[in-house]
């Protein structure tokens, strides 16, 4: 199996397009158990990989791994050390449209963003990469709750100050990392849903912007009536098809009632939209002061995202965006990129969007004490069960990337976000700032 997989990276851009386009449109176990094994972390990424797992034995707020240099061998405190001193920590969430993927389908990519910048700025990065409950297993808001409370505990547990992390997603990742922003920003807006009517009233804290946010290829509604679903699904490994998949797996279906004017027509079945889509204004509420995207002139997601772009940057976001001549995702899936100069220019602008973003480094000192930990009613920080990478051969990757990864079955509060309401958002803030689109 490994050499069919070595095989496989090292297809011609076309021929992988072609084989992404055929399994994002299966059904998602089958989906899974291709793109998992393809996907999955080789030895050569074993030591900069630290795996974080959710326990029966030890609850808490997340499950993922941190990805950074040599860290695979480090203890518990230790690598806490490693995570503050960093200079920049990447808050990252993974795309693969809400239905398979996990914290460590993109090694090559992520292992590129720490080096470029190492060499480029000389900036010690951690990366912490998150890993949220699939759908059809678990369905919207499942995955938008698991990257809520990763962000809760990365600010308020470990302590990270918000001025050294930059959010990144790519695809469905960056929708869950949009709509993290939009809940962290004002809980006061969303009512929390407890399973247990004695159970006490979880806190949900209003959480500081990050320094910047790294959307690629953002997934931003469920609509596909904009003109690049039109001109560029010959392109794409996106479809209509893809597209009804993931609405249909991931979007919990809501009946409309029947209106008075047609007590005849059959209720109707809708299913719920991206609710950032439908924002016109009060952009610059919840997302960071800076914004980096990187979409695919090729990809069908193009002009939504683009759209997206506009409204945000008229609202005061500093917004710069890069367009490519590839495909969905190829900052992410390298392997659709045919001139690999267009990657190496857009590492480039990543290290310079980061370094922008966190400002000059703090100088620390050798008797800098660690972060204190502010309370909260989830569990303590000593419940985390920091695991090492095993080895390829032995390590089951479907423990991170089936039907029950991640579960919070050992939280101690099991409670959902309701649905947004969009309606009630503050819309404000008419400061103009201007974008900026570079085309490489």
């Amino acid at each position: 199996m490994n050499s069919v997989r070595a095989s496989i990276r090292k297809l011609p851009p076309s021929a992988a397009i072609k084989i992404l386009k055929k399994v994002f449109s299966l059904p998602a176990p089958a989906a899974r158990l291709i793109l998992n094994d393809v996907t999955r972390a080789r030895k050569s990424h074993k030591p900069w990989i630290h795996r974080v797992k959710l326990s029966q034995h030890h609850p808490q707020d997340w499950s993922g791994c941190w990805i950074g240099e040599n860290i695979h061998d480090l203890n518990p405190d230790a690598l806490m050390r490693r995570v503050y001193d960093a200079d920049i920590i990447l808050f990252y969430v993974h795309g693969g449209g809400f239905r398979i993927g996990s914290c460590t389908m993109y090694m090559d990519t992520n292992i590129a963003w720490i080096n470029v910048l190492k060499e480029k700025y000389g900036l010690k990065c951690m990366i912490m990469s998150v890993d949220y409950r699939l759908a059809p297993e678990y369905r919207y808001p499942s995955p938008v709750e698991d990257v809520v409370r990763a962000y809760e505990h990365l600010i308020e547990r470990i302590g990270i100050a918000s001025e050294k992390i930059i959010v990144v997603g790519d695809s469905a990742g960056a929708a869950l990392c949009l709509e993290m922003l939009f809940i962290t920003h004002d809980p006061s807006m969303f009512e929390i849903e407890i399973a247990d009517d004695n159970a006490q009233q979880p806190v949900l804290s209003e959480l500081p912007r990050p320094a910047g946010t790294i959307l690629i290829s953002p997934l931003v509604t469920d609509q596909t009536t904009s003109e690049s679903w039109t001109t560029n699904q010959k392109y794409d490994y996106i479809t209509d098809y893809t597209a009804k998949v993931i609405k249909r797996d991931y979007f919990e279906p809501i009946t409309t009632k029947k209106s008075e004017e047609n007590d005849n027509e059959d209720e109707e079945k809708i299913n719920q939209v991206l609710g950032i889509a439908k924002l016109q204004t009060g952009f610059s509420n919840f997302m960071s002061a800076q914004v980096l995207m990187y979409i695919g002139n090729l990809e069908v997601l193009r002009d939504d995202a683009i759209q997206l772009a506009l409204k945000a940057e008229q609202d005061g976001v500093a917004w710069q965006t890069v367009i490519e001549d590839n495909v969905h995702d190829w900052f992410c899936v390298r392997e659709v990129v045919k001139d690999k100069s267009t990657l190496i220019r857009a590492d480039q602008t990543f290290a310079d969007f980061c370094f922008k973003s966190i400002g000059q480094p703090k100088v620390k000192t050798n008797e800098q004490q660690l972060p204190y930990h502010i309370p909260t009613p989830r569990s303590s920080l000593s419940g985390l069960y920091a695991v090492k990478e095993e080895d390829e051969e032995d390590e089951d990757e479907s423990s991170y990337l089936s039907d029950t990864t991640p579960s919070n079955s050992s939280s101690m509060f099991n409670y959902g976000l309701s649905k947004l309401s969009l309606n009630e958002f503050d819309q404000k803030s008419s400061k103009v700032a201007s974008s900026e689109i570079v085309f490489v």
